[in-house]
């Protein structure tokens, strides 16, 4: 006798359970009991109503494979539809990414070096920063990792910039409104708690594992939170004498 015999019985709907006995295939459970190899249940036992626990006593009620093929089959007929939406919006990352590992993958490794420690040169003036990168650069390149580092960097690059032009002013809207900031918080809380990888789940669905945009889009959700929060805050943090002072030179 099921569980939840009983349940149907009580609401009249014995025949109609009934009349929706299932052919399909039986499950492991079903099948070691029909066998006579089910595991003894303990004294007490009242199962979790289930999809599959309430197909035992009433046919009519889908099975929990059911459910989860008719998902699966779900968000199949709707990948085109989302890819045909998103594939014009993630397309300039991937111009963007490709773009830059082409520059960094051709150009020869003294221009790359030098343009690097130019730029590191006139964002820090120095000198213990600049040798400290020169030192790094040119370990890499003494270990025959200069290639990956450069892959990496190029696509480091692209995705800091892109969490930088959207980040900041997202921050800054949300230092200005509290009801955005709100809304906007529990999903930067999201954000910032799954790992990266999780985050590659729901975009292998939609691009292929070789495009560039899957794995850019991934570091630009995980890097641009603290862009958010950190613009946020600072705005939130200067002082209001300094804010007057500025809305009355304009």
């Amino acid at each position: 006798m099921a569980t939840y015999d009983w349940l149907f019985n009580m609401l009249g709907l014995r025949k109609w359970c009934d009349a929706g006995a299932s052919d399909g295939p039986m499950s492991m459970a079903q099948l070691l009991a029909k066998t006579g190899n089910a595991a003894p249940e303990s004294g007490f036992s009242f199962a979790f109503p289930s999809l599959d626990e309430l197909n035992k006593a009433c046919g009519q009620i889908s099975q929990t494979r059911d459910v989860v093929k008719g998902l699966e089959n779900g968000f199949l007929a709707i990948r085109p539809a989302l890819r045909t939406v998103l594939d014009p919006i993630t397309q300039p990352l991937s111009w963007m990414l490709d773009g830059t590992l082409y520059i960094f993958m051709t150009a020869p490794w003294f221009l790359i070096m030098a343009v690097i420690l130019v730029a590191v040169w006139f964002s820090t003036r120095s000198l213990s920063v600049l040798l400290f990168n020169a030192f790094c650069l040119s370990f890499f390149a003494f270990v025959d990792h200069f290639e990956p580092a450069m892959q990496t960097f190029a696509v480091i690059l692209v995705c800091t910039i892109i969490s930088a032009l959207f980040g900041i002013p997202i921050g800054i809207a949300m230092s200005k409104y509290n009801r955005l900031q709100k809304a906007i918080i529990p999903v930067l809380d999201l954000l910032q708690t799954l790992p990266t990888f999780v985050y590659l789940i729901p975009l292998i669905f939609l691009f292929p594992i070789g495009e560039s945009r899957l794995y850019g889009i991934a570091i630009i959700l995980y890097a641009i939170v603290p862009v958010i929060r950190l613009t946020d805050l600072g705005v939130r943090l200067v002082d209001k004498d300094v804010v007057e002072a500025g809305n009355a030179f304009g």
